[in-house]
């Protein structure tokens, strides 16, 4: 069964009064589309209620807003040419390294 199908089988149940809480991993894997609002909302009420009940995800959740809130505010700056340059070749250094079957630390 796909991970899809038995999600939805659980929020289903859920809201015919069953028992369906959302695994961690389930939650995890819908917090991107939560957080943009795009979630449908009967699955958004069934992570909110996962949350309620469990304070490791929502630490994570709240890492993760903030996360977010943090990266947008980060200003975009060009990388000097010179250090351009150096890491072009560093990376070709290595590329020829791994292609000659160089060794790995």
């Amino acid at each position: 069964m796909t991970f899809l199908k038995a999600f939805m089988r659980r929020v289903q149940r859920l809201f015919r009064g069953g028992p369906a809480m959302l695994t961690c991993q389930e939650q995890v894997d819908l917090l991107a589309d939560y957080l943009d609002g795009t979630l449908h909302p009967e699955t958004a009420r069934a992570l909110e209620q996962h949350l309620e009940g469990c304070p490791e995800c929502l630490n994570f959740v709240t890492t993760y807003k903030a996360t977010n809130a943090w990266v947008r505010e980060i200003t975009y700056e060009e990388m000097p040419e010179e250090l351009q340059t150096r890491l072009a070749n560093f990376l070709k250094a290595k590329i020829r390294e791994e292609n000659r079957g160089g060794s790995h630390p």
